[in-house]
């Protein structure tokens, strides 16, 4: 057969199997670094994490490097999603906040080898990397510091006495330590108690720690006082979005000279702002005194409430979560 009807033929078939152009070529002509972004990039839309509930137009390619093997990259890309966690989280409980993640992605002749989102999570496999038994040291030194400046142990706790009794890191990002503390006081009651007449007897107690990216975001003691808010603990089985609102409200006359006067009256109007068929997730907006609260949640059990509260005339603006356990987070 001759040179030219050999080209002849050649040309017919890319012409017949365009793909074939892009993922393979003699000497690896289809393997390019643009070709290996693309490739990478398609996968991370349909990759479990992202397909779930990342954001249209987030995408950002940060880097792409070349390894030692033949026509490889790792090409590493930035994106957000609207709930924290990894992978398929349906029918899980989600913390809806916006949370950035960073997948790098492995891509050799045309194929994923590889693709963790955050050096913690594996797209291919869909499970969390193990982490190492010392992971938590730095976050039980966090609550240990914590919870003997609080106002409980600070007023009349027994020094060392403090003994952690578990550890947890839980499968969330950020990752979220839960450390459980036991310790004990030489009066009972809890906060401080100046002035008031307190039972003289060692009192026997346990406190969980939760701490998220190096920070104390929930306390609880004897699972009945919010350590961390200074109130009897919410002990509902099921947190109502009215009394999340009572909760915000408090919270707000408590740290805000602003909100000092927010009070809901009999005035205040209730607005569902829930769109006509929209099943999986509520808006309610509270209005009076110049005032404006807005509270939506998935429609799932034991929800987390996510709050909006803005007061045109000061030009306050507010925006924090509260948890089951009724614990404000800004």
């Amino acid at each position: 057969m001759s040179k030219t009807l050999n080209t002849i033929i050649a040309i017919a078939l890319v012409g017949i199997f365009p793909v074939l152009s892009i993922y393979a070529g003699t000497q690896g002509d289809g393997y390019t670094q643009e070709n290996a972004v693309l490739i990478a990039t398609q996968f991370l839309k349909s990759s479990p994490t992202y397909s779930f509930d990342g954001i249209e137009d987030s995408i950002e390619v940060v880097t792409v490097d070349t390894i030692r093997m033949p026509y490889s990259w790792y090409v590493t890309i930035k994106f957000t999603s609207r709930n924290s966690g990894y992978g398929d989280r349906t029918g899980q409980m989600l913390a809806q906040v916006l949370t950035e993640h960073t997948m790098v992605i492995l891509v050799s002749k045309g194929e994923i080898l590889s693709a963790k989102t955050d050096d913690v999570y594996d797209e291919l496999t869909e499970t969390l990397t193990e982490l190492p038994n010392n992971h938590s040291a730095e976050e039980e030194e966090i609550a240990l510091e914590w919870l003997r400046n609080a106002p409980t142990f600070s007023f009349d706790g027994v020094e060392d006495s403090m003994i952690i009794v578990d550890s947890i890191i839980q499968e969330s990002y950020p990752e979220q330590y839960i450390i459980t503390i036991d310790f004990e006081c030489k009066h009972a009651g809890y906060g401080d108690r100046t002035g008031e007449i307190l039972a003289q007897v060692i009192t026997e107690h346990t406190a969980i720690i939760t701490i998220v990216t190096r920070e104390v975001q929930g306390a609880v003691i004897d699972g009945a006082w919010d350590e961390l808010n200074q109130r009897e603990k919410v002990v509902s089985e099921l947190l109502p979005p009215e009394a999340a609102v009572q909760i915000v409200i408090d919270y707000l006359k408590e740290n805000y000279p602003e909100a000092s006067e927010l009070k809901i009256t009999d005035e205040w109007s209730i607005a569902n702002l829930t769109p006509e068929g929209l099943l999986g997730a509520s808006t309610l907006e509270y209005s009076g005194d110049g005032w404006i609260i807005r509270v939506s949640y998935p429609v799932v059990w034991k929800p987390t409430y996510n709050f909006e509260v803005e007061h045109a005339e000061s030009e306050f603006l507010w925006t924090g979560t509260v948890d089951q356990s009724g614990i404000v987070t800004e």
